[in-house]
This record gives C-alpha cells, structure tokens and sequence, in this order.
C-alpha cells in the first residue's frame, strides 16, 4: 500500500437525490454534508492518478455528481474534536487519507482518523468540512438537475 501525496486530487462520487446536495438561492448546486456520509466512518474517495485524473471513472451514473477535495486540504482538518462527557475538549482528531485499493478500484483510498471516532457528532464535523472544501472547489460533474 502506498502512500497518497499531499498534492494528490480525490474524486469522491455525490449520488443523484438522496440529499446529497441542494440548490441555493443563487440557484447553483451545493454539496451537502450527506454526500460524504458513510457507514463505516471512512469517507471513500478515488485517487484522481490512478484513474488517468478523469472524474468520469468515480460517477456511478451518468446522473451523479462528481466532486474532488485536495489530500492536503483533508489533512489540515483540524475541527473534529472529541469532547468529554461534560462538553470539555479532549482531543482533535488527525484525519488522514490511506490508499485502500480494491481488486475491482485500484484507485480507492478512504478518509480515516486517529484514533477511531468514539461518537458520531466528530464524524458529523468532518462531514460539514469536507463538504465545505468540496464545494469551495466546485463540481467535476455536476449532477443532472432532472
């Protein structure tokens, strides 16, 4: 397993519907914090090298979205916070993104912390974070507006 480059740009799929983004009063598409959600806590992510830096490899559909966040960016956030039962700040937590490659995506990594989330409400701020660097980037692909 190698290691993803602070420079390395990662395309993550935004599902068509879902709540996965909206439509703001500019009328232009935002990502949501959904669009990052995942059950096991490590946000999946395509490294854009490894699939000849096209966004088209990460859309499942041709009505997704497609957005890309900079390994650094992810690397620098530091707003995910552990607090102890009495709302005192414990820790914050590294967030990192680890090469996890699949036999059917090579590309695949994941956004992980250290240590492990111990609650939901950290994982919820890197939800919000990685949708706000998504969306100060903009869309790859835009998903369909039917």
């Amino acid at each position: 397993m190698d290691n993803v480059a602070d420079e390395e740009v990662l395309y993550r799929c935004v599902f068509y519907g879902k709540n996965n983004y909206k439509i703001d009063e500019n009328n232009e598409i935002r990502v949501s914090s959904q669009a990052f959600t995942d059950r096991n806590q490590r946000p999946s992510v395509d490294r854009a090298s490894l699939c000849n830096n096209n966004p088209k490899y990460s859309q499942k559909d041709s009505k997704d979205g497609v957005v890309s966040l900079i390994t650094r960016d992810v690397r620098l956030i530091d707003t995910v916070i552990q607090n102890d039962k009495k709302g005192k700040e414990e820790f914050t937590y590294k967030i990192d993104v680890k090469s996890r490659p699949l036999d059917e995506n090579h590309a695949h990594a994941q956004i992980e912390p250290n240590p492990e989330y111990r609650n939901k409400t950290p994982f919820r701020k890197l939800l919000e974070r990685l949708a706000y660097l998504a969306n100060q980037r903009g869309w790859e692909i835009p998903p369909s507006r039917d």
